[in-house]
């Protein structure tokens, strides 16, 4: 079941002759640039998420500039975006001369916002264009991946992040800190969930514009696990300052008729860690539902949706949207911890241009890290095939 413009037309290269091209040379382009000027960013992929996240918030970043896009309708999507945004036309790249970015001077980072499928082809040529790439998470649909992803970026020389912006977010900051001070005492157990009602929107009145990729194992991955799962991954692992040793996954599907084969409605998975620590974990398209609870022997931290002045309601794990915070909140043993709401693109996107302004090597969120996580993943799907044992990492 192919959407998102019929899978971008399958594909415009396959990845194993992305992988056979030759490379940029090897120059961390960051030594090269004026320190004081915002960079240009493209955006590849104008989906939903690059229209209500990403763009919105570029004007707050201090620097960043949206310098371009690459998008597969390039005459009349490109062109809106062009004049909304204001970045030359000549700046609109469409997926069949995408390497042609290379000589785009005004563009020095893209961010890869396409289906889960594609992020490997596309991060991999425009590192080898010699652009700094921030990857949409899940970094890739195998650890294979990316692995390319990560290899293609060192050899080319430029900065490679994934977009786990909660890492800059203050209430998960926060929460870590909490936890490192000791305030809950001895490490337990967590309770980490990220579930949206994926079913409802499916079978609602407004069912005919609901994106229809995620049906799709082979743009996706898999099922919700591939979708939101990787949230519960990265709270267990940042909030303990630690990564599991095993897991248990165990899917389950109560609408058959909406899933196909390898997209599985639901996953409950068991993250352990060599100390003993569990953390509970679940993604689901059933309903609407977030947690991220650790709990200690004199406590618990707990991030929890917050309200936005104008009533509306956030999520544990959600990105800002509109060019407004996604607001949370935070209880040390059920006390209130009041902090600001940040917009969480733009935060990201900053450190980022930040760090190639500074020529890092290496950034917050690495493609290690990315790679890790789909290591992860993959253990819960390899354990949920042999019906719940465990596995190891």
């Amino acid at each position: 079941m192919n959407t998102r413009r019929t899978f971008l037309k399958t594909s415009s290269t396959g990845l194993a002759t992305i992988l056979a091209a030759t490379s940029a040379p090897s120059i961390l382009r960051g030594d090269t640039l004026a320190p004081n000027r915002k960079l240009g960013l493209a955006i590849v992929g104008l989906g939903g998420y690059a229209t209500r996240c990403i763009a919105p918030e570029i004007a707050s970043c201090k620097h960043v500039r949206l310098a371009g896009v690459v998008t597969g309708d390039p005459k009349a999507k490109g062109k809106k975006w062009a004049a909304e945004y204001g970045f030359d036309e000549d700046a609109i790249h469409d997926y069949s001369n995408f390497d042609k970015i290379a000589s785009d001077d005004r563009i020095d980072m893209v961010h890869i916002a396409l289906p889960n499928s594609m992020h490997a082809e596309y991060a991999i040529r425009a590192a080898k264009a010699g652009k700094h790439v921030m990857v949409e998470k899940p970094m890739a649909t195998s650890s294979a991946e990316c692995e390319a992803i990560i290899a293609a970026a060192k050899k080319a020389g430029v900065l490679l992040g994934v977009n786990y912006r909660l890492h800059w977010e203050p209430h998960h900051l926060k929460a870590i800190n909490l936890l490192e001070q000791g305030q809950v005492g001895d490490l337990a157990c967590g309770n980490y969930e990220f579930s949206w009602g994926y079913v409802s929107a499916l079978t609602g009145p407004n069912k005919d514009k609901v994106k229809k990729w995620l049906l799709d194992p082979k743009m996706t991955g898999g099922g919700a696990m591939f979708d939101t799962g990787v949230y519960p991954i990265q709270a267990a692992c940042y909030l303990t300052g630690k990564e599991p040793i095993s897991v248990r996954g165990i899917p389950a599907k109560r609408h058959p008729e909406l899933f196909s084969e390898g997209v599985e409605e639901t996953m409950s998975y068991e993250l352990l860690f060599d100390d003993g620590f569990q953390a509970m974990c679940r993604a689901s398209y059933s309903h609407s539902g977030h947690q991220c609870a650790t709990l200690g022997n004199k406590g618990s931290v707990e991030v929890l949706p917050g309200v936005h002045p104008n009533g509306k309601r956030g999520s544990v794990f959600g990105q800002s949207g509109a060019g407004s915070p996604n607001p949370k909140a935070l209880k040390l043993n059920g006390r209130d911890i009041p902090l600001k709401q940040t917009l969480q693109q733009a935060t990201l996107l900053d450190a980022f241009a930040t760090a190639i302004q500074n020529g890092d090597k290496t950034f917050k969120t690495p493609g290690e890290m990315g790679l890790r996580d789909i290591r992860i993943i993959e253990a819960v799907y390899k354990s949920a095939a042999k019906g719940g044992l465990s596995v190891s990492i």
